[in-house]
């Protein structure tokens, strides 16, 4: 049994518990995990009963109501203290009625899993936490993607993944590393490092390289320079490594260097990847190649500087072939991103 199979059950039972009680007003709550500066605890509020996980930290209140996350499935409020003691902020995580119960389970129980990992931290630390990775299943529930993503973005979460490692790779500190990935926050590129960006497209196919090109602004050089497109050509093969494997491997690389890979786990949901779903994903991809291509002024693709003012938006297919390749690894363009960090 997973331990997020394990948490979703207990929570399931905490819930039902709390369903079966006498109604009134206020929160019903039991504990599902504690520690010196956090507390989690399954709860209802009555009379509306709606599934919640009600959040408890040591230390004030820092912002508002205002500043939480909220999703298409789930809303999240500061609560008057459920706990006798002054020093502590409380926040409820519930289920709103347009929130699919089997997806709030699975968020639910990952943060019960997160919570066992950060517990020991101080409640300031805490509540950081947990807000994000709330945050990050905001944006996973705006894909809309009921849980498993599609072949196609399978495709381009492996091979960002792939670049990620390549970065890695190269000897940039991986938290650095894992920081500049922003395609999960809806980036304009994939990766933005010091002055410079980085677009990743990947492919299966054995021969050419036709990419699909999101918007005006996602190759236009005079937003940012210099501007890099990492394309990266995978095949499938019984020998290659699927998403969960590079999602695993990725995170003992993480846990090895920093001793924490939960900024990858944010980054991961929010791109529309959660462990729950591993099974869902049984494509091996085997790299072929990694091509880093420098947009220059004069390469062809579709800015706003070169189409009519009426054209306000678009998408396009473009041949990559056509932009030269300068380096088949990311040690050999990091100098050129000006980060302006130097790296042992």
């Amino acid at each position: 049994m997973t331990m997020v199979r394990s948490n979703q059950e207990q929570l399931a039972s905490a819930w039902r518990a709390l369903a079966g009680m006498e109604g009134g007003q206020g929160w019903r709550v039991i504990d599902v995990a504690r520690g010196k500066n956090g507390v989690m605890q399954a709860g209802r509020c009555f009379p509306g009963r709606e599934e919640s996980l009600v959040i408890g930290t040591r230390g004030l209140r820092v912002g508002s109501d205002a500043n939480l996350p909220r999703g298409q499935g789930f809303s999240v409020a500061y609560i008057d203290p459920v706990d006798s003691a002054g020093d502590w902020t409380w926040f409820a995580l519930s289920r709103t009625s347009a929130g699919q119960p089997a997806l709030f389970a699975m968020m639910a129980a990952d943060l019960l899993a997160l919570f066992s990992q950060v517990g020991g931290y101080d409640g300031e630390r805490i509540r950081v936490a947990m807000l994000g990775r709330i945050r990050a299943w905001q944006d996973f529930m705006k894909r809309e993607c009921f849980g498993v993503l599609g072949p196609e973005a399978e495709l381009g979460l492996f091979g960002e993944l792939v670049v990620l490692r390549d970065i890695i790779g190269s000897r940039v500190p991986a938290a650095d590393a894992v920081s500049y990935w922003v395609g999960p926050e809806d980036g304009l590129q994939d990766y933005l490092i010091g002055t410079g960006a980085l677009e990743v497209k990947s492919t299966v196919s054995p021969v050419g390289f036709v990419a699909e090109i999101g918007s005006l602004d996602q190759l236009d050089d005079s937003l940012r320079q210099p501007l890099y497109v990492a394309a990266v050509r995978l095949s499938l093969s019984p020998d290659g490594q699927t998403l969960p494997e590079i999602c695993a491997e990725l995170d003992a690389l993480l846990l090895e260097e920093t001793g924490s890979p939960l900024a990858l786990k944010d980054k991961l949901i929010s791109a529309g990847y959660v462990d729950s779903m591993a099974e869902k994903y049984s494509r091996r991809f085997v790299l072929q190649h990694i091509g880093y291509r420098l947009v220059r002024p004069d390469s062809p693709r579709l800015v706003r500087g070169n189409v009519p003012a009426a054209v306000q938006r678009a998408r396009y297919a473009l041949d990559l072939e056509v932009i030269p390749e300068v380096a088949s690894e990311f040690g050999a363009i990091v100098e050129s991103l000006g980060d302006g960090t130097t790296w042992n």
